[in-house]
């Protein structure tokens, strides 16, 4: 692909600083360097199990797989169509190339950085465009992903929560045949595969705590209200 001959490439400071770099690192065919296996005792970065990137308007979550260095990305950005890819990430002392594939958009890249600490920082290189990117690398137990939408039943109620963004914040709206719906704010608190959720501003008054497990694409537990409680279970989308 074209951009592996871009002269601004291998000018990379990244990699121009330290002299003790494989050839491979400036060789214009870079992509036998990818898909080559990765040495892990070259290896001194701990990959941790979850990207939370940033590429100018676009914010990424890439979820390891396992113990390997292949990550799932999703980008996303207001008013855009998410996108998704698959990244593989090569690492000497604390310098990273990732080759970014199967991307969704049909866009392609490559990405080097320098990581200090739980930092990333660097540039890319794509298809079309490039530039500078960042992230945070999360090197605790990996949290499931919070989806986009969760479909929930209380009783006879039906709720619909969506989510603001990236961000720990659902706006909930619950429906049941006959009655006046409800909307409130929801705030969930990960720990592992457990997650609290706080209901607060409800239209009714009937704030609420709900506690439980998330499995997989699905979620379930008891909750506490004001008013009441019971029993409450959710799909999660997107």
């Amino acid at each position: 692909m074209y951009y592996y001959g871009e002269p601004h490439y291998y000018a990379n400071p990244y990699y121009q600083v330290n002299p003790y770099q494989p050839t491979e690192m400036y060789d214009p065919n870079l992509q036998n360097y990818f898909d080559a296996p990765l040495d892990y005792n070259m290896r001194q970065v701990d990959l941790g199990t979850r990207w939370e990137v940033e590429e100018g308007g676009y914010r990424g979550v890439w979820t390891r797989r396992g113990n390997s260095n292949v990550f799932d990305g999703r980008w996303t950005r207001q008013g855009a169509t998410p996108i998704t890819a698959v990244l593989r990430m090569t690492v000497q002392d604390n310098f990273v190339c990732i080759s970014r594939r199967n991307s969704s958009d049909g866009n392609n890249c490559q990405y080097v950085g320098r990581v200090v600490g739980n930092r990333v920082t660097g540039t890319n290189v794509c298809d079309r465009g490039g530039g500078p990117w960042s992230a945070t690398i999360q090197r605790g137990p990996q949290a499931p992903d919070l989806g986009r939408r969760w479909d929930v039943q209380e009783g006879a109620w039906r709720g619909v929560w969506t989510r603001r963004g990236n961000s720990n914040t659902f706006d909930g709206r619950w429906t049941r045949q006959g009655a006046t719906p409800i909307t409130a704010v929801l705030t969930m608190e990960q720990n592992g595969n457990n997650v609290r959720i706080l209901r607060r501003n409800s239209s009714d008054g009937n704030n609420c705590q709900y506690t439980g497990r998330i499995q997989g694409r699905n979620a379930s537990g008891s909750f506490t209200c004001d008013q009441g409680g019971g029993q409450w279970s959710a799909n999660i989308r997107g």
